[in-house]
């Protein structure tokens, strides 16, 4: 392209660009509600989404004696993921109530499979967080290695003299001090 079409079209585009910029995207009339009846679907849909709370014993012994099946019911068991660590008390009570046994040992087995988890959970985070310290110390090691080289060996010590078998009492390249010295300077000299 050359200068003159660039003057032209230049100045053509501004106004261009800067409409298109303010333009509004969507008009006001662009944002839809739901009808009563399409909320309360979605919420349904939500709703049948989350999984169940777990059932306490009352509700196990209530389903048991509104005829829910036991096969049912320990699916339901599984499926909202109840669990409790039955006493022999509780156990009596629900066989006095009528529970199946398959129902109790499916409580029994909840219970069991949890605290599992639970343990395995534990080692988990315990081997996580050692495996954890051990990279710190490791990280810190190698930071300090890096930042003071000289305390480690071959030196070993901070205050190592490599030209001390030489007969110097410096380090190596300080003149020491019979060394050459001057450098310049001003100042102020009163004399009477």
């Amino acid at each position: 392209m050359n200068r003159r079409t660039l003057h032209f079209l230049l100045p053509a585009m501004v106004p261009l660009l800067l409409a298109a910029c303010v333009a509004p995207s969507a008009s006001p009339q662009a944002i839809q509600r739901l009808e009563p009846a399409e909320f309360a679907a979605r919420v349904a849909a939500i709703d049948a989404a989350r999984p169940a709370p777990p059932l306490s014993l009352d509700e196990i012994v209530r389903k048991w004696k509104a005829g829910a099946g036991s096969t049912a019911l320990v699916d339901e068991i599984r499926r909202t993921g109840t669990r409790h660590a039955l006493t022999p008390q509780d156990v009596e009570r629900l066989r006095g109530q009528g529970v199946a046994p398959e129902v109790i040992d499916e409580i029994r087995a909840a219970q069991a499979r949890w605290a599992a988890d639970q343990a395995s959970a534990d080692k988990v985070r315990k081997l996580t967080a050692e495996a954890a310290a051990e990279d710190r110390a490791r990280a810190e090691a190698a930071r300090r290695r890096a930042l003071a080289p000289h305390y480690y060996p071959p030196y070993g010590s901070p205050f190592y003299d490599p030209m001390r078998p030489y007969g110097y009492g410096q380090p190596f390249g300080y003149p020491g001090p019979f060394g050459p010295r001057g450098g310049l300077g001003w100042g102020i000299g009163i004399r009477r």
